[in-house]
C-alpha cells in the first residue's frame, strides 16, 4: 500500500507536465512494484518454480523498492528544477511547429518505408500469418547473429519511423500518409509484435495524431493503464492461438500472477540469494552485438543466468532494471543505476516540454519512442531491451540523416 501510495501520488503530482517519462516509471511501478508482488502473496504464487518466499522475503523486497523511488524522485527533482507554480502547462505553449512541406522529401520517406517493409515481408516469408498474428519465426531466428539483429531491431521500426517524421515535417501529401499507414499495418501489425514493442512504437502515433494527449493532463497515462488492463492481455492471445477463431474478449485479471509480471519476484531472487556478477552482465549487455563465436565467455540475459543459476524451469524470463543493478554491482549497482535513470528521465522530460512546438529536435522524436521503451527498459531484461532502443535510436538518425542528405533541412 505505501509503494502503491507513493507511486500514484508521484504519478499525478510529481512533474506539471501532461505525460512524461517520469509519469511513466510511477504507472511502471503500479503495475510491477505493487499490484502484481500484492496479488502473488496473496495466493502464494512463485514463479518459475525454484523455492518460494516468505513474508519476511516480500517486507525486505518492498523495503528495497521504497527507498528507490524515494531515492529515484529526489535525484529526479534535482535534476529537472521543476517550477511547482505550474500544475499545466500554458495552451500557448503548444502551438504548432511550421512544417516544411517539400514533396520529394515526402516520396523520399515512401521510398525508404517500402524497401524496408520488402525485407521486413521477405523476412516472414511472405506469409500473411507471420505478418499479422504473433509467431515465433522471429524467436526461432538465432538471434545473435548480426543480420537477423539488424532486421529486427533496425528494419522493423523505419515504416513507422517514416510516418511520424512526415507528420512532424510535411504531413500535406495525404495519398502518400495512407501508403505510409498502409506500409505500417502490413509490417508492424499490433496482434503481430511483442506487447512492448506495440507500446514503444504506437504510442509516438498516439501522441503525433492526436492533440488532446499533448494538451491534456494525464490523459496519456489513463490510454497506457487502460491498455494494461485490457488491450496487453488481448494481444498476449496471439502468442498462442494458432486460429483466429480461438481469440477471446474479456477482461484477465489473473494476468498478474502469470510470468508477464515475473519482474518483482526475479528482483526478489538476485537480493535474497545475493548474486553478483561484478560487471559481467553490464558487459553483455553494452556489446549485445558481439556474435558468441567471437566471445566464448559471453554471458545470456540477466533472467536466464539467474534462472540456470537457481536452476529454474524456465529461463526465458525478465529481470527488474534495478534488479540488473544488484547483479552486476550489489547496492552500488542499484544507487548507480537510481542516479542514472533519475538523469536521463528529469533531462530529457524538461527537454522536451521546452519550447515544445518550435523544433521537433532529433532528441525530442526519440524522446516519443522512450515513453514506450521505458516501460520494456523497467521490466527487463536489460540485455534485449538495450538492443531495441539502440535499433530504434540507430533508426531515426539514420532517416534523419537521409532526409537532410536527400531533402531540404528539417532543423
Amino acid at each position: 500500500m505505501i509503494i502503491l501510495l507513493l507511486s500514484f501520488t508521484l504519478m499525478y503530482f510529481g512533474d506539471p507536465y501532461p505525460f512524461s517519462l517520469n509519469k511513466m516509471f510511477m504507472l511502471f511501478s503500479i503495475f510491477f512494484f505493487g499490484i502484481s508482488p500484492y496479488v502473488q502473496y496473496k495466493y502464494g504464487v512463485s514463479l518459475w518454480g525454484g523455492t518460494g518466499f516468505t513474508s519476511d522475503d516480500y517486507i525486505k523486497q518492498n523495503g528495497i523498492i521504497i527507498i528507490i523511488i524515494l531515492t529515484y524522485y529526489f535525484l529526479y527533482i534535482l535534476n529537472s528544477k521543476i517550477d511547482f507554480t505550474r500544475r499545466k502547462l500554458k495552451k500557448e505553449n503548444y502551438k504548432t511547429y511550421t512544417k516544411k512541406t517539400l514533396e520529394y522529401s515526402s516520396l523520399f520517406l515512401l521510398i525508404v518505408a517500402v524497401c524496408a517493409s520488402i525485407i521486413i515481408v521477405d523476412f516472414n516469408n511472405y506469409e500473411w500469418k507471420n505478418l499479422f498474428m504473433r509467431t515465433n519465426l522471429a524467436e526461432s531466428e538465432d538471434v545473435s547473429k548480426p543480420l537477423t539483429l539488424i532486421i529486427t531491431k533496425f528494419i522493423y521500426p523505419i515504416p513507422i519511423i517514416c510516418l511520424i517524421f512526415f507528420k512532424l515535417y510535411i504531413d500535406k501529401n495525404k495519398f502518400i500518409e495512407i501508403l505510409l499507414i498502409t506500409l505500417v499495418l502490413l509490417t508492424n501489425f499490433p496482434t503481430a509484435n511483442a506487447r512492448f514493442y506495440i507500446a514503444a512504437t504506437y504510442l509516438p502515433l498516439l501522441i503525433v495524431y492526436f492533440k488532446t494527449l499533448r494538451t491534456s493532463y494525464m490523459k496519456l497515462n489513463h490510454i497506457v493503464l487502460a491498455g494494461f488492463l485490457i488491450v496487453f492481455p488481448f494481444l498476449h492471445q496471439f502468442r498462442r492461438i494458432s486460429n483466429i477463431n480461438e481469440i477471446k474478449f474479456r477482461l484477465d485479471f489473473e494476468m498478474f500472477t502469470q510470468g508477464h509480471f515475473d519482474t518483482y519476484q526475479m528482483f526478489m531472487r538476485v537480493t535474497k540469494y545475493n548474486i553478483i556478477t561484478m560487471g559481467d552482465q553490464l558487459w553483455t549487455t553494452l556489446l549485445f552485438f558481439v556474435p558468441r563465436s567471437m566471445w566464448d565467455q559471453k554471458s545470456v540475459a540477466s533472467g536466464a543466468f539467474v534462472s540456470d543459476y537457481l536452476g529454474l524451469n524456465y529461463n526465458n524470463i525478465s529481470m527488474n532494471y534495478f534488479g540488473e543493478g544488484y547483479i552486476n554491482f550489489g547496492f552500488l549497482g542499484i544507487l548507480t543505476f537510481i542516479i542514472f535513470l533519475a538523469i536521463i528521465n528529469a533531462r530529457l522530460d524538461k527537454h522536451f516540454w521546452s519550447n515544445h512546438y518550435r523544433n521537433w529536435s532529433l532528441v525530442k522524436v526519440f524522446y516519443l519512442f522512450l515513453l514506450g521503451l521505458q516501460f520494456f527498459i523497467l521490466r527487463g531484461s536489460l540485455l534485449s531491451a538495450f538492443a531495441y532502443t539502440i535499433g530504434i535510436f540507430s533508426s531515426i538518425c539514420f532517416i534523419y540523416l537521409l532526409l537532410n542528405l536527400f531533402g531540404k533541412r528539417v532543423s
